[in-house]
């Protein structure tokens, strides 16, 4: 077993390489999430694409794609990853993809922020939305709820999902729905569903 990191250097991944090239497999794994998305480890990827390696993805336990896999939607899909941790910048984020991703978008949030953040998808995406939201993802207390937006706010409020760990969240946007602004805080309301 051998460690591998960001500052790791190319020698060292040259002496992975001619392991395998000499006949040895090789698997890189990762103590978070899925290996070489958003991971040092592509960078070992590239290098033995270069050399014609056969390389074989084994599913890892990434909260989007562990979601995503039980969340009964499937379709055009967007990763926005962590939105700002700033209350007028996050909601615009949200508002530029509610106008311009008519997909399934997934995002992650913070337990400090994860009850605003739904407030705000409430108020921007509209209140029956359909979202998923997953808790603690392949872990002891894993928590998976599926319903519209406005529950969602309300198993907060009364307790349903407990605000502790990181969460993911899958936002349904592929319905056809016209962005309305309000004058008092400038929010998009959801109108005009498409069956």
């Amino acid at each position: 077993m051998f460690s591998y990191h960001s500052h790791s250097s190319e020698y060292r991944i040259n002496e992975y390489i001619k392991s395998i090239l000499d006949g040895k497999s090789a698997a890189i794994i990762s103590d978070a999430g899925t290996p070489c998305i958003s991971d040092p480890g592509v960078s070992i990827i590239k290098i033995a694409i270069e050399n014609n390696i056969k390389i074989v993805p084994v599913g890892g336990i990434s909260a989007f794609t562990s979601l995503l896999s039980v969340s009964g939607l499937s379709g055009n899909t967007l990763f926005a990853g962590f939105l700002s941790n700033k209350s007028g910048k996050r909601k615009n984020q949200l508002k530029d993809l509610y106008k311009n991703q008519k997909s399934i978008i997934v995002i992650y949030e913070s337990v400090y922020r994860i009850k605003e953040c739904v407030e705000d998808i409430v108020n921007i995406f509209g209140e029956k939305t359909d979202i998923v939201i997953g808790r603690e993802l392949t872990k002891q207390f894993e928590q998976i709820i599926r319903s519209e937006a406005k529950n969602i706010l309300d198993f907060f409020t009364d307790g349903s999902i407990l605000t502790k760990g990181e969460f993911c969240i899958i936002i349904d946007n592929r319905k056809s729905k016209v962005c309305e602004a309000n004058a008092e805080n400038n929010s998009c309301k959801e109108s005009d569903y498409d069956n």
